[in-house]
């Protein structure tokens, strides 16, 4: 399938009306061209016979091909295209056309319906994929086709989730895709699709065992221990037919092509951390959002407070109360700190009940609630639990987080002696954060012709919280994933220019996060002469007394690079929390001409910066 081409200057928008654009404008088209062009971006290269058949489907069907054909090359000649050469089969899609996945208003494909029987139903499909997440990334509906494929009645389905997880919908949705009737309960047998939550009937073992057509979905908390239920379904029920599903929050392409569907990218990023992805507190928020946006502080909703209190309730006091002072610090919980706030005793309660992991360290299971959990304390505890973490971390000599539990706490910070332990562009950034960066001079750029785009080979990917679909990356980081997460490419053995072009949203504690090495994002290339490049919370673009190049994070960039000969090429986040979507091109670089204004662009020269260690 064709990605986006980082200079296409045709673009194939998947949201709102169907339309091939040039520079902006609609190109006149018909729909049944249009539909070729769609078809071929979602489906890849495919043959003239299919595609005939698919639109028009009798004896001349191959004649109206050819004639529709004809009528788009003829549509974009005058503007320099040669659509489709004469015999070309398979067809596909030409790298000049730009697929825009980007969700906006309206529905996916609008106008295109009633082509063709065989088409509309292409068309529908094609629909629910899209309005649910751009088509690289995995999703529920993913999990809902995967499991009716395996779905062979009888059947019983454990269904975990935590509060605001959607269970019943998911179950709903199943029984859509399995196309058996949805019933509540475990009354009467045949094809029906169950739904038991709690609490269950004490009948629910012995009358879903002697049901031979039917599907058994139920209901079970991330939090807690399996119920007496859970546990005789689990013993009496045949392994084959049994399947345990950890049900996933809503990715992040997912709630902005739905629930965050026309909000400003950086409003929709911040809603869409806050909850961690999860959809009913999503929902629930969204609810009680002004006209004119949130404030600087986000409300918990009443209903998701209660739903997590009352999972809480299940543990004893002691433990509830250790879990609601470690909800202060977000992020990995050493052995200091759960001794310092009385944990240590109740690990094994909140590890076994589902409310903390282990990973190296110790941390919450689920970010949502944490946050929650932190949301429900009374002001007078939150501050006393602040200076219990703060007090902590200065007898441990970590700065940074001492800073950000007094700042919690109401207490002054003495942010001067932080800035000379931490790296330049970590202070350049807190200085900013605090309101301190002072205006600087626009920083020099050189003119260079943009030429053939070239192959962007990828080496590898690593680390969690981030996709990749050919240059197209996204990063979403939550507190307690410090580990970087990214991917490398090969670069052409020439000079060459790299344009980073996305959207980005960063709030890390203090700017620069609790470890001071939280760079929202980082650009390193290797070779003769290497060099770095970070994004953060900065105004203006600047060089560094180090070498490296401190480029703002923002919600709409385009920047262009210049590099000189070099190996290889890795963009990385290390971002306690922030979410990022870039899309990167390399091209031949040629001098500057001034007669060619149109494909000239001012890139920064990575020549300008002094020569760092590999």
């Amino acid at each position: 399938m064709s990605t986006s081409r980082g200079s296409a200057p045709l673009k194939l928008p998947f949201w709102g009306q169907a339309r091939l654009e040039y520079r902006g404008k609609p190109v006149k088209l018909r729909r049944k061209g249009l539909a070729l062009l769609y078809y071929l971006a979602l489906e890849g290269p495919t043959r003239r016979e299919v595609l005939a058949d698919l639109l028009w489907g009798h004896n001349a069907a191959s004649q109206n091909l050819r004639v529709e054909l004809h009528r788009l090359r003829q549509a974009l000649m005058p503007l320099g295209f040669n659509l489709f050469a004469s015999g070309e089969d398979p067809l596909r899609l030409p790298d000049y056309i730009e697929i825009d996945r980007t969700p906006s208003e309206g529905l996916p494909l609008e106008g295109l319906d009633d082509l063709s029987p065989e088409f509309q139903q292409w068309l529908e499909v094609r629909r629910e994929i899209i309005a649910s997440v751009s088509t690289e990334f995995a999703t529920r509906q993913d999990l809902v086709r995967e499991l009716a494929a395996q779905v062979r009645p009888p059947y019983l389905i454990i269904l975990e989730g935590g509060p605001g997880a959607e269970h019943q919908a998911f179950a709903q949705a199943l029984a859509r895709e399995l196309g058996l009737p949805y019933r509540e309960g475990d009354s009467g047998q045949g094809k029906v699709l169950h739904y038991l939550r709690p609490p269950y009937p004490s009948t629910l073992p012995a009358h879903a065992l002697s049901d031979r057509e039917g599907v058994w979905v139920v209901e079970r908390s991330s939090y807690g221990e399996d119920p007496r239920v859970v546990l005789q379904l689990r013993e009496t029920w045949p392994p084959d037919r049994v399947r345990y599903v950890v049900l996933p929050p809503l990715t992040w392409n997912e709630a902005f092509g739905s629930l965050l569907r026309g909000l400003p990218f950086s409003e929709a990023a911040r809603l869409y951390l806050a909850t961690a992805g999860n959809p009913g507190y999503l929902r629930e928020l969204l609810s009680l959002r002004p006209s004119e946006g949130f404030g600087p502080e986000l409300p918990v909703p009443q209903r998701v407070r209660a739903a997590f209190q009352l999972e809480t309730r299940y543990l004893s006091l002691e433990a509830r109360l250790a879990l609601e002072r470690l909800s202060v610090h977000p992020g990995a919980l050493d052995d200091g700190l759960l001794e310092a706030f009385g944990a240590r005793a109740h690990l094994e309660e909140l590890e076994r009940r589902g409310w903390l992991v282990f990973d190296r360290q110790w941390r919450f299971a689920d970010e949502t609630a944490r946050r929650v959990i932190y949301a429900s304390l009374q002001q007078g505890r939150h501050q006393r639990y602040h200076r219990t973490a703060a007090e902590y971390f200065a007898m441990k000599g970590h700065r940074l987080a001492e800073a950000y539990h007094l700042l919690r706490a109401g207490e002054p910070v003495d942010w001067e002696a932080l800035l000379p332990g931490l790296p330049e562009w970590a202070q350049v950034t807190l200085e900013a954060w605090l309101g301190f960066e002072p205006e600087g001079e626009p920083l020099a750029r050189a003119a260079f012709r943009v030429g053939q785009e070239l192959a962007l080979l990828e080496a590898s990917r690593f680390g969690e919280g981030f996709e990749l679909q050919g240059a197209h990356c996204t990063w979403v980081r939550v507190p307690g994933k410090e580990a970087p997460s990214g991917a490398e490419w090969q670069l052409p053995e020439e000079p060459c220019l790299l344009r980073i072009r996305g959207r980005g949203y960063q709030e890390n504690a203090l700017g620069v996060g609790l470890s001071g090495e939280a760079a929202p994002l980082e650009v390193r290339v290797t070779g003769e002469r290497p060099a770095r490049v970070v994004f953060a919370g900065v105004r203006t673009p600047r060089w560094l007394g180090d070498g490296t190049l401190l480029l703002p994070v923002r919600e709409d960039m385009d920047y262009w690079l210049y590099l000189p000969q070099s190996r290889s090429l890795r963009v990385q986040s290390l971002s306690e929390a922030g979410l990022f979507e870039l899309e990167l091109s390399v091209h031949r670089a040629k001098a500057f001409s001034p007669g060619r204004a149109a494909d000239v662009v001012e890139a920064y020269d990575l020549r300008d910066q002094p020569v760092l260690d590999s």
